[in-house]
């Protein structure tokens, strides 16, 4: 068990107000500037604009879900420890396996993107015909994930620094390549302006195209949510608040800006398009900017993409290792893995065993993106996974509210917690058939095996909502419009999975949580400093850490 004072070696509270930015930012955007703005124009035309202005807004909701919770239970992987106070072991063990499985596969998964888009410019050996990783791009991806160990293995202040430089060289570049599109599609495309109202209006497929971007446009805001998980590094646990909400509103003002950036850039016969035929706009067999970059005979646009795809992939790949061990450091403190997950690194202040399993797990999937072509459509289905993690939290905040465990309170509790159960069940059905079943399957498969083996047998009668629920989900996929029937229209189908949710899930899960007081059976278990499991001020807590 870690402690805040004494001997025994602990996490290192490294992470300090300025760092916030670089990290939040950095360690949260990758390829969704690009491939983003592309879908969300072809799906719903210039109004793509209009799916990214109302997306933080939706989105700033889970948010502050994360804070209300951390504030009170500053710990690492955090978010994966939540639903044991509220709700007990059962529904955690449930939720911390979706969180793991979102962090396991993202750093396999931009590795590829860096191997198959930016290395394969330069070597195409690093593909096969197919479009697949050689044996030689699977080589390449294991060196970069091992990389990827260092920087999170000599502690907090080694990754902070990496973090610093490699984040604030993403926040120029953001700065650099949106002044230069703009510019470049302003100055040289003659269909820049007209393309906002010239072809089908601003909303060429109406409201349904406009709420058919929405998924698209939300899923590019997940990876905010990475900050909770080190909020037991922070110098101080307020710095959580202004970490997540500057990651937020930060990449509402990035995808905005390149969301712009792309429909000033669309020229329709230099593309090879029929005007006003955004969906063909989908059918851009290279990236969107390199096909750009060479209608304008401007190599430097290329060259800007293939800098920023190299620095963010690598970046969100070791942000998300680091996130991905204090998750398991979570789970171990829960139960639900070996000990040894949780033991620190006497000098360094890491939980080194659980950063060189997530080393090895990541190298091992990257290597069998070769040899395994169909792995890579899979694994990336079963990311989906982390958003059926945001559905406890909402609910959890509630629980723990009525109950007296929650001294930090943000604003409006009640109507915050429904809006974000709301849009949380809505992302989990947007991620569409068959990933939420895939992803499902995993969770399902994982939590009975380690459940058995560590024998968890508290709170399965107070998760039997939580199970409901992700059955529901699950099922409305199979139904709607993007599922294997298509029996529901899309917008009846959105309509239907926020009322039963909201009206049936939703208090189900209040009540599940409020019948027991399982916080008293785990509060203070974890070792790490909490409102409630130590009575000294954050100043004292300091002064003994220093």
């Amino acid at each position: 068990m870690i402690r805040i004072s004494g001997k025994e070696p602990h996490l290192k509270r490294g992470i300090g107000k300025l760092s916030l930015i670089p990290l939040g930012i950095g360690g949260s955007i990758a390829g969704a500037i690009i491939y983003g703005a592309q879908k969300a124009i072809a799906t719903a035309g210039p109004a793509g604009l209009l799916a990214y202005a109302i997306a933080p807004f939706l989105y700033i909701t889970i948010a502050l879900t994360y804070i209300d919770i951390a504030m009170d239970f500053p710990e690492a992987g955090g978010p994966s420890r939540f639903a044991i106070y509220s709700h007990g072991q059962a529904t955690n063990l449930i939720n911390s396996m979706s969180d793991l499985i979102w962090y396991l596969f993202i750093p396999p998964l931009e590795v590829y993107v860096f191997v198959g888009l930016v290395l394969h410019y330069f070597i195409p050996s690093v593909l096969t015909p197919a479009g697949n990783l050689s044996l030689l791009g699977g080589a390449i991806a294991v060196a970069v994930i091992l990389l990827f160990v260092p920087i999170n293995y000599f502690g907090i202040r080694a990754f902070t620094a990496v973090g610093n430089v490699v984040g604030w060289l993403k926040v120029a570049l953001y700065v650099l390549m949106a002044a230069f599109f703009i510019w470049i599609g302003l100055s040289v495309n003659p269909d820049s302006v007209r393309n906002f109202t010239a072809y089908g209006g601003f909303m060429p497929y109406g409201l349904a195209g406009l709420f058919a971007a929405m998924p698209i446009v939300m899923f590019s805001f997940g990876g905010a949510r990475w900050l909770a998980d080190f909020a037991e590094e922070l110098k101080d646990r307020r710095y959580i608040i202004y970490g997540i909400l500057i990651t937020v509103i930060g990449e509402g003002v990035i995808y905005l800006t390149f969301t712009l950036a792309f429909l000033l850039n669309v020229n329709w016969s230099a593309l090879g398009v029929a005007p006003g035929h955004w969906t063909s706009l989908l059918s851009l067999l290279e990236l969107p900017y390199y096909a750009m970059a060479s209608t304008y005979h401007l190599p430097a646009m290329a060259y800007l993409i293939l800098i920023y795809l190299t620095l963010a992939p690598i970046m969100v790949g070791f942000v998300y290792m680091g996130g991905g061990a204090r998750v398991m450091l979570a789970m171990g403190r829960s139960g639900y893995l070996n000990k040894n997950v949780k033991d620190m690194h006497p000098k360094y202040g890491v939980p080194y065993w659980s950063i060189i399993v997530f080393g090895l797990v990541g190298a091992a999937v990257s290597f069998l993106f070769a040899p395994v072509p169909g792995l890579y459509a899979l694994i990336n289905d079963t990311v989906s996974a982390g958003f059926i993690g945001f559905l406890a939290n909402p609910v959890a905040m509630m629980v723990l509210r009525k109950q007296g465990m929650s001294k930090y309170q943000v604003p409006a509790g009640w109507f915050v917690s429904a809006v974000a159960f709301a849009i949380s069940s809505l992302i989990v059905f947007w991620s569409g058939w068959p990933a939420v079943p895939y992803s499902v399957l995993l969770i399902a498969v994982a939590s009975l095996i380690f459940g058995i083996i560590y024998r968890i047998r508290e709170g399965w009668r107070e998760a039997l909502w939580y199970v409901g629920l992700i059955a529901f989900l699950t099922a409305m996929t199979y139904l709607g419009s993007d599922g294997a029937l298509n029996l529901i229209p899309y917008m009846w189908a959105t309509l239907i999975t926020v009322v039963v949710s909201v009206a049936l899930f939703y208090p189900l899960g209040l009540i599940s949580g409020l019948k027991e007081k399982n916080y008293k059976a785990h509060l203070g278990e974890s070792g790490a400093p909490s409102t409630f499991a130590q009575k000294k001020s954050d100043k004292a807590r300091n002064r003994e850490i220093t």
